[in-house]
């Protein structure tokens, strides 16, 4: 079992002696892996630090608020230059950062880091803090900044609020407990505002995402035999409603409300011949099992996947093609 305090130290003293670092968050990036690579951002800065934020992916809309979200970067020549130590922010897995292979082209060795929560995450690079008990890698870095003793400020604060916000559907779904709520009560001490968060991230709904929606819930179907309940958005859904991929975010959380079915599933068309599938359950079912048989992985009971092919529905039967 990891010695989570060994692990904290081994991660400060990193810090501590780098000068040059490259924080990472997964593609497609969501409130929790970029709270927590911004409240890192800003942590190191403070200290001094030459610091670089990448994602492959751009910020989306809803996430511009959060602050030092100006700083994160997209371009790929940032890996043509030399750092001491890299970070992995909310990655469950280093294919999940869509920068593999650009890790390869760093001219200089470093101290690989890898911080997460996901129960998938098989522990790569050379210090890995993988905590699958904690509802967030911004909850698990507020509590490593506590460890450190850090001195905060209203942007930290905010930024991993957001991740735990995000994470947990607003404290809401499975992964919520005494001491996501602690970490949250904790932050908002610090300077975090929980309602403007929650506002901008879970309570933006447009007339265009509810049709979106509206077309899912009308598709609702119930396996018997694997106790399961899916229903899918197709490109054209998208197209038809006006509403972007974002549109669908949500949607898996959100069927949590169903008293049929120890299993959802959510299956989506994303364009470039690929489907995406979310997981959830609130039974004893390990999803992260499922989602593994598909290449996928994230927590037990939240959990999600790649597919390539389109979604073909003829005579109310849904084929992958």
């Amino acid at each position: 079992m990891q010695n989570h305090k060994l692990t904290s130290q081994a991660i400060y003293q990193q810090i501590d002696r780098a000068h040059k670092i490259l924080l990472i968050s997964h593609r497609n990036p969501d409130g929790d892996t970029l709270g927590s690579n911004f409240a890192m951002f800003n942590f190191l800065k403070n200290q001094g630090k030459e610091v670089t934020s990448f994602c492959v992916d751009p910020v989306p809309n809803y996430l511009n608020f959060l602050p030092d979200s100006h700083n994160l970067s997209n371009d790929h020549r940032v890996f043509t230059k030399t750092y001491d130590t890299v970070i992995t922010l909310d990655c469950s897995t280093i294919e999940l950062t869509a920068a593999e292979y650009l890790l390869q082209a760093i001219p200089s060795k470093y101290t690989f880091i890898n911080i997460d929560h996901h129960v998938s995450n098989p522990g790569y690079g050379d210090i890995s803090l993988v905590s699958p008990q904690t509802s967030s890698t911004a909850e698990l870095l507020h509590n490593l900044f506590m460890d450190w003793k850090i001195e905060w400020n209203e942007n930290i604060a905010t930024n991993l609020a957001c991740g735990v916000i995000t994470d947990t559907g607003g404290l809401k779904n499975p992964a919520t407990s005494y001491q996501s709520l602690s970490a949250t009560s904790d932050l908002v001490n610090k300077g975090a505002n929980i309602h403007k968060i929650m506002n901008v991230t879970l309570n933006q709904t447009s007339i265009n995402k509810l049709k979106l929606w509206g077309r899912a819930l009308e598709r609702l179907t119930k396996v018997e035999k694997y106790n399961l309940v899916y229903t899918f958005i197709t490109i054209k859904d998208f197209e038809e409603c006006q509403a972007d991929e974002d549109a669908s975010e949500g949607m898996s959380n959100f069927l949590h409300v169903l008293k049929e079915g120890e299993v959802i599933l959510v299956l989506r068309e994303v364009g470039n011949n690929t489907i995406k599938g979310s997981l959830r359950t609130t039974g004893k079912i390990d999803l992260t099992k499922i989602a593994g048989l598909f290449g996928g992985g994230g927590h037990r009971k939240a959990a999600g996947f790649s597919l390539s092919g389109k979604l073909d529905y003829d005579n109310n039967k849904l084929r992958i093609i």
